[in-house]
């Protein structure tokens, strides 16, 4: 007994030492900490559907019908079925518009928890059935052709030369609703692009042609045209697609007044350069006494050149 009386005398002391004396006016700590508090629960579709019976179909209800708008089979726990009419609820919600100022109010987040309720719903279907909703057929317009038989094929055309020329809207000519598709308009789609492979293959059996490239007479002949060699002045610059490698020639008739002058020809020693993607391939002397009386009027022809299949700059200019 007595063994015992002094091991609990030795535990108390040491309690007593780590305890140390309490604070006065201070309450004991507690030898445990407390269960933290859990968050409470969302309320449920059932809850929230009493709210909106309770505060929002006392206006928008079949009699009364405010905003156009009525709730009474509003079903919070399926808003797909009404789904434009959960989008309006949701907007009227976040803005804090709904119920109107001076009108009763649920506690607390309430507003809140329907608006996320009905937020989270409609998206969940929309994950499980996606609907991005009506295309509206269209059609490339000229430029959008251009830029795809270039991105595609690497072919450079005027989409001018074989599609119609294109609707517009509000000045817009990329509008779906009145880029029409008619049977017409199909063939000729149908004819550019079958141009437009034949351009990118080339032909070797292609037969002979002719293309005319013309300026208009009121051009200055004084600057520099786009995409001619660095230098010289007027003429002609354009982007032609040669269908095959081959040797071709090249002619240039003058813009000419009425009594036969053209320019060019009162300045002696005036020379014409022919040039393909800016490199020269030939170079003609202007003959400052030929007259659109001539047999072959004011015009003048290059010796056959070779030039490579595809597109490439071809450039006269003095």
């Amino acid at each position: 007994m007595k063994s015992v009386a002094a091991v609990l005398g030795v535990t108390g002391m040491a309690l007593i030492l780590l305890a140390g004396s309490p604070e006065v006016g201070v309450a004991p700590r507690a030898a445990f900490a407390a269960h933290p508090e859990l968050a409470p629960l969302p309320p449920s579709p059932d809850a929230l559907d009493e709210v909106v019976d309770r505060y929002c179909t006392q206006c928008h209800n079949e009699r009364r019908l405010v905003g156009n708008l009525n709730l009474e089979d509003f079903d919070v726990a399926d808003p797909t079925s009404r789904a434009v009419v959960a989008e309006r609820v949701i907007r009227k919600l976040r803005a804090g518009m709904m119920p109107p100022q001076g009108r009763r109010r649920p506690a607390g987040d309430t507003l809140g928890a329907l608006a996320a309720q009905l937020e989270a719903s409609l998206d969940a279907a929309a994950m499980e059935q996606p609907d991005p909703g009506h295309k509206t057929f269209q059609r490339l317009n000229r430029a959008e052709y251009e830029a795809a038989a270039r991105a595609l094929l690497d072919v450079e055309i005027d989409a001018g030369n074989y599609l119609p020329l294109d609707t517009k809207s509000a000045n817009f000519d990329n509008i779906a609703d009145v880029q029409m598709l008619s049977a017409t308009t199909l063939t000729t789609y149908l004819n550019a692009a079958a141009e437009v492979a034949r351009l990118a293959v080339g032909d070797p059996e292609a037969a002979p042609s002719t293309v005319t490239y013309t300026n208009s007479g009121y051009a200055s002949q004084w600057d520099r045209m786009e995409g001619a060699p660095r230098g010289t002045r007027g003429g002609v610059s354009v982007v032609h697609h040669f269908p095959a490698d081959g040797r071709y020639t090249f002619q240039m008739t003058f813009e000419h007044t009425t009594t036969g002058g053209f320019y060019g020809r009162v300045t002696p020693g005036e020379e014409v350069d022919v040039s393909i993607d800016g490199e020269p391939v030939a170079l003609l002397a202007v003959d400052r006494w030929m007259n659109v009386a001539d047999p072959k009027g004011v015009m003048m022809e290059t010796e056959p050149v070779f030039v490579t299949a595809g597109p490439h700059r071809v450039a006269a200019a003095f």
